[in-house]
């Protein structure tokens, strides 16, 4: 029950560059999940386990249409995945945690999915916490993100509070939606979020931060933000930095926004196998 939706494009310092060109990317292989049982694995966790520790060959998990109800977690170990899904409209990952559930989970570990790997691309699925924060606000977290040079196209991240942990590393996020009522972007992360969307979702709550910046040091470079709408601003949508260093994020000019980090080139390529 979306009521407002926002723009953002973002991008960083060069900083967030790497100093070379990154050759071109090829898939090595290919795996099949189907809920159904046409693939190789009816789980996402099963297929991400099967690719060999330490692996330096791209894999791509084709991941059929369906809703995969599993916690999913990338080990560092876990290099060089390709997660594509059919569509964010009919492919999702979704679970429940919360931070003080029952089960003792905190923020951190309510992640529906995280990922440490570095070199990592996601594409057209849907990261959902299904909490239902409508009367009770409180972290729940739809995707937590470690790893660097990780890259995200089309992809749809669901919550209410503390939605996407953009937690360190270089990170690339382009045509990705992202919904929740607090905190909706959060981490130390430097991160391009080009052309993405975001909204608030309907709640008892007042809707509170896009994104809490918490760089732990002056010196590390910050995400920028730009065409941000004032429409949103005036829904009570603010950014909020914390951590003694966090940097709110600034606004640049629509063509200078079309920046990407050189080593998103091969991640690129990665997810267009």
């Amino acid at each position: 029950m979306c009521f407002h939706i926002m723009w953002l494009v973002l991008f960083s310092s060069i900083s967030l560059r790497a100093p070379v060109v990154i050759a071109a990317a090829s898939i090595a292989k290919t795996i099949i999940v189907d809920l159904k049982g046409g693939g190789d694995f009816k789980s996402i966790q099963q297929a991400i386990d099967s690719v060999p520790d330490y692996n330096k060959k791209w894999t791509k998990i084709n991941v059929a249409a369906g809703v995969y109800r599993e916690k999913v977690n990338v080990k560092s170990t876990k290099s060089y995945i390709v997660l594509k899904g059919d569509g964010a409209q009919t492919t999702s990952i979704e679970w429940g945690d919360y931070n003080g559930d029952s089960s003792g989970h905190n923020t951190e570990t309510s992640a529906t999915f995280t990922s440490y790997a570095s070199n990592f691309v996601a594409k057209r699925i849907t990261f959902k916490n299904t909490y239902n924060g409508f009367a009770n606000l409180t972290p729940a977290v739809a995707a937590w993100i470690f790893g660097d040079k990780s890259a995200f196209y089309y992809c749809s991240f669901i919550g209410f509070q503390d939605t996407l942990a953009d937690t360190l590393g270089r990170h690339y996020f382009k045509g990705c939606y992202i919904e929740g009522v607090a905190d909706f972007v959060f981490g130390y992360g430097q991160s391009i979020y080009e052309r993405c969307k975001i909204s608030t979702v309907k709640s008892l709550q007042k809707p509170g931060y896009v994104t809490a910046q918490g760089r732990k040091s002056a010196t590390v470079p910050v995400t920028m933000v730009a065409s941000c709408s004032s429409r949103a601003l005036s829904r009570g949508l603010k950014q909020l930095t914390w951590g003694g260093h966090g940097d709110t994020p600034r606004g640049i000019g629509m063509r200078r926004a079309r920046i990407r980090p050189l080593w998103s080139s091969e991640v690129g390529e990665a997810a267009e196998e």
